[in-house]
């Protein structure tokens, strides 16, 4: 069975591909907590403090166990709009959990042979085994800063690096205006411990759920990429949307 907790037709609000209309398939599973994000949730009646997504990081009813790769490829399907090939966007959760999964496999590998970009929303500490199937893919890894998660669980470099070794890769860090000094400096630290070819891209993105908080850690952070050859994501979907569910 695949754990599926939503799958939605809309605009990529972050990182590398802000704007591109996209599908996104959300599967149910995390190995991180992220009490540092801050924000309160109600999961199966108690009180969750973590990532905006905790309904995908908890087991809970809003929940679907897909138990054929037919199901979910036909969900996918009837959200395409007609003529276009927007990117399939793998979430969660941390949807790298899911790479041994046969339901998932059947999926992607249906979906690459139609030409599709695949994106993968990951938080980069999962090691996992690639294949070519896999290798097709592209990564945002979201690693976390130490303000968000402790760093056994948050920091795997190994994990990291078979990533880079197989894949394309885009880093994208959550900050916020409060830990800008802190964060830039294990960002830098974090770079100088991977094996790099060449340098991947580096986005900024401001901690935030409301139009209010991202606005203004958006301005904190925009000196900060100038100074350092940072890119800056924004979270476009708060704006448009104010973080609604399926948006």
């Amino acid at each position: 069975m695949l754990p599926l907790v939503e799958t939605f037709y809309s605009l990529q609000g972050e990182g590398a591909c802000v704007g591109v209309p996209s599908v996104f398939v959300r599967l149910g599973g995390c190995n991180l907590r992220c009490k540092g994000f801050g924000v309160k949730s109600v999961i199966n009646q108690q009180e969750i403090i973590g990532c905006d997504s905790a309904y995908a990081v908890y087991p809970n009813a809003e929940w679907q166990e897909i138990t054929q790769s037919q199901t979910l490829l036909e969900r996918v399907h009837a959200l395409m709009p007609k003529a276009l090939k927007p990117l399939i966007i793998l979430t969660g959760g941390e949807p790298s959990l899911h790479f041994k999964n046969p339901i998932l496999l059947e999926a992607l590998s249906v979906w690459v042979q139609e030409g599709f970009t695949i994106w993968v929303e990951s938080n980069g500490s999962v090691l996992f085994a690639f294949d070519s199937l896999l290798e097709s893919l592209h990564f945002t890894l979201s690693v976390k800063l130490s303000f968000i998660e402790s760093a056994p669980k948050r920091l795997n470099l190994r994990a990291v690096q078979n990533i880079l070794d197989h894949a394309p890769v885009v880093f994208k860090f959550v900050l916020g205006a409060p830990y800008i000094d802190q964060g830039i400096q294990e960002i830098q630290a974090f770079m100088d411990s991977l094996s790099l070819k060449t340098l991947p891209p580096i986005y900024l993105m401001p901690m935030g759920i409301t139009h209010a908080q991202v606005q203004a850690n958006l301005k904190a952070l925009a000196p900060v990429c100038l100074q350092h050859g940072y890119g800056l994501s924004d979270r476009l979907h708060i704006h448009l949307w104010d973080n609604a569910k399926g948006r």
